[in-house]
């Protein structure tokens, strides 16, 4: 959904004749209404969108038997608003009544659609953490990353007790962004790089610690990183240590070619279109050994 899943889904539209698609919002099949919301999504993130087409998305949002059009005109109702539509209000109602949507995709949408309309209102972004959707609280915890409201205690918690791979995933990459001086972040990703059941969210952690790039950081890295079971997790850590280190990683010595080590996880990245949860969190208390952690 958004930028985070549906990005290929954009494009398609029949015309980019703001009017004829704004027409086609009323047309009696769904595929129709769905590429008509999808076109003006496209028109919206370019140029913004006429008040009488804010309007109408607001009804389809708000009215349209199917969620499909639903999610793609929240979704073009989050750009109308950001660029300052004449209509906003009206595009900011309807976005605040799909936060409470039956289906969960409108309200993951309506989460991105709400920090671009209202990037300052934290506390709706909070409360959509509490969603028994994970594709809704991930879409929050990214949302309040970008507008500068998350924070290293909020990122850690999410890696700590979210069952959704999703929100791991993007917590274990914003919290580079949030780390205090401390070196909770560096020990909470050494311990998801150790011991999180998905590789996406561990190929993430690799990334983070790269950017870090302290001592523990390093150690962690070839330590869990350079001999993940997942490929794609050592080729993250590989680059990482590399970004770490100010080399090539060229230069890092890991044999990425040879047989992935024993135990789950995706050799190659899958399409995270519409798949369901992932595994459960990590053990980050205990995610490095006892002689890593006697030399905190």
């Amino acid at each position: 959904m958004t930028e985070y899943a549906n990005r290929s889904a954009r494009g398609r539209a029949v015309t980019e004749d703001e009017a004829e698609l704004c027409d086609q919002l009323d047309a009696q099949g769904e595929r129709d209404r769905e590429r008509a919301a999808l076109g003006l999504v496209d028109i919206a993130d370019s140029a913004g969108l006429e008040p009488e087409t804010t309007v109408r998305l607001a009804e389809r949002a708000t009215g349209d038997e199917s969620e499909e059009v639903r999610q793609f005109a929240v979704e073009a109702l989050g750009h109308a608003a950001s660029a300052g539509s004449e209509a906003d209000g009206t595009a900011e109602a309807a976005i605040r009544t799909a936060l409470d949507d039956g289906h969960e995709w409108v309200r993951a949408e309506a989460v991105v659609a709400q920090s671009r309309a209202a990037p300052g209102d934290e506390e709706t972004l909070r409360a959509a953490l509490s969603d028994e959707s994970g594709w809704v609280r991930r879409n929050a915890v990214v949302a309040l990353a970008k507008t500068g409201a998350a924070s290293q205690e909020l990122l850690v918690e999410r890696i700590k007790s979210d069952p959704h791979q999703g929100v791991r995933e993007y917590a274990a990459d914003f919290l580079r962004e949030y780390a205090d001086d401390t070196g909770e972040a560096v020990r909470i990703l050494a311990a998801v790089l150790a011991r999180d059941p998905e590789a996406f969210v561990r190929a993430k952690a690799a990334s983070s610690l790269g950017d870090l790039g302290t001592d523990r950081a390093e150690e962690a890295l070839e330590r869990h990183g350079l001999n993940d079971r997942s490929d794609d997790v050592r080729r993250s850590a590989k680059r990482a240590l590399a970004t770490a280190r100010g080399v090539d990683p060229e230069q890092i010595d890991a044999d990425l070619d040879g047989p992935a080590a024993p135990g789950g996880g995706p050799g190659s990245k899958r399409d995270r279109g519409r798949q369901g949860p992932g595994g459960g969190p990590a053990d980050v208390n205990d995610g490095l050994t006892q002689g890593q952690r006697d030399r905190r």
